[in-house]
């Protein structure tokens, strides 16, 4: 390998480079510490072993991507006080009638929506309290409507470029906008939605459906008491959707989606006259820097040339056939991130499939949705596969229901062999047989 890499490149930084690499990830998938910590301090080392400049160091940082992040969280935090989530969420439970199937699907489908348009972790955070709510009022066991809405919040937040944090470093960095993300991959998560749906009634329909439920205590739920404040929820609404609205026409505004996001973020924020002390202290800075980290650890490899190693290897793997290119990406990024955390890896695959999109030449893009589709669906794989998955776990473990690793290895395991299944038969047929 490192008879490839150019001149200046000393083959002393090419192993060190390494080495943070793979001891970041082990920290990270290991959670020894925590993921901002590992990631910063292995961006420190790239630094201070002066694989990178600090001014190289800042130019591998995608600002976009960190832009978008921080816009959102900061509009989440803000339509989290205006009881939206909840109104949805008990009216849709209400919709049912206490049928626990029906709360089920109700229930994942609403996880699912939400997860299109915020984080996921937002929306677990949002959806996992009121399911034990519920689950404890009609005495059932809430472990199959846990499962579905871990499945439902990675399939939904698949959807768009703002639901899955693979799909925003995606976004940052390429040419691809809102609306791309919407026409290329609703399709196929609108199938593996009613699939997932028809697996989990053969599997549940008949333990949901012999339990007997008392349709009064469903009843008294009322969703009205979650909206206290009518003219902040309005206003919520407006902005919000005034937001999506800037997402969707990205490309004709030419304002950047980091710009959207912030700008959106803060108009919310002076019209609801929040506190921007109390709204900020909401932003998950953890995370922020946790990608800041990583951008930089990605940055050495790609510097000492490891990356367009990778990527030679690929090209040679696949003889510089696009369609194989997109299932090996796609199979690759879905088997990985069912074990490991998607983010470090989404951001190493992307510079691996910039430098082989400059060897095949022409129109890469599904080499993209390849990576989009396996990083997201591969989440559903584990309870690890995904930060949703590992926070409902962590919710349950607290309940007479815990879910375990093998319980949910289960289920979620065969619901991700088949979504790949039928992505990469998708891909196919969309972009290289019609």
């Amino acid at each position: 390998m490192l008879t490839i890499l150019a001149g200046e490149v000393h083959t002393y930084h090419v192993i060190i480079a390494l080495v943070v690499f793979i001891l970041t990830f082990t920290l990270i998938t290991t959670e020894k510490l925590p993921n901002a910590i590992a990631a910063m301090f292995g961006g420190f080392l790239i630094v201070a072993f002066h694989i990178l400049s600090q001014e190289e160091a800042i130019a591998f940082i995608d600002f976009d991507t960190i832009g978008l992040l921080c816009g959102m969280m900061i509009t989440v935090a803000i339509m989290r006080k205006s009881g939206l989530f909840e109104y949805i969420a008990i009216k849709g439970i209400k919709i049912t009638g206490g049928n626990p199937w029906k709360i089920l699907v109700v229930l994942s489908v609403v996880t699912a929506v939400l997860s299109a348009f915020l984080d996921n972790v937002t929306t677990v955070l949002i959806i996992v309290p009121l399911t034990f709510a519920v689950a404890d009022t009609i005495k059932i066991n809430p472990l199959p409507i846990l499962i579905s809405e871990v499945l439902f919040s990675n399939i939904g937040g698949t959807a768009t470029l703002i639901g899955d944090p693979p799909n925003i470093m995606i976004g940052g960095a390429t040419h691809l906008g809102f609306m791309d993300f919407i026409l290329n991959n609703v399709p196929v998560v609108l199938v593996v939605a009613v699939v997932t749906f028809w697996l989990l009634k053969l599997i549940y329909h008949k333990k949901l459906t012999s339990v007997e439920v008392d349709t009064d205590k469903i009843n008294a739920f009322d969703e009205k008491r979650a909206i206290k404040d009518k003219p902040f929820f309005i206003k919520n609404l407006i902005v919000f959707g005034l937001i999506i609205i800037a997402f969707i026409t990205h490309h004709q505004h030419e304002i950047s989606l980091a710009s959207v996001a912030l700008g959106g973020g803060f108009l919310l924020m002076m019209v609801t006259k929040q506190d921007p002390e109390e709204i900020l202290k909401e932003v998950e800075w953890p995370t922020l820097f946790f990608f800041i980290g990583l951008f930089v650890i990605v940055g050495g490899l790609e510097k000492t040339g490891v990356i367009t190693y990778i990527a030679d290897r690929m090209m040679v793997v696949t003889d510089g056939n696009l369609s194989i290119a997109t299932q090996l990406v796609l199979w690759m990024s879905a088997v990985s991130t069912t074990f490991i955390n998607s983010i470090p890896y989404t951001a190493t695959m992307i510079s691996v499939i910039e430098n082989m999109g400059t060897a095949i030449g022409g129109d890469v893009d599904p080499l993209w949705w390849a990576l989009s589709l396996g990083a997201c669906f591969g989440g559903n794989g584990t309870i690890i596969g995904a930060a949703a998955n590992i926070i409902v776990a962590g919710f349950s473990q607290k309940t007479d229901y815990p879910l375990r690793f093998v319980a949910y290895l289960k289920i979620g395991l065969p619901m991700m062999f088949v979504s790949v299944v039928m992505a990469s038969f998708y891909l196919y047929l969309r972009y290289f047989l019609l």
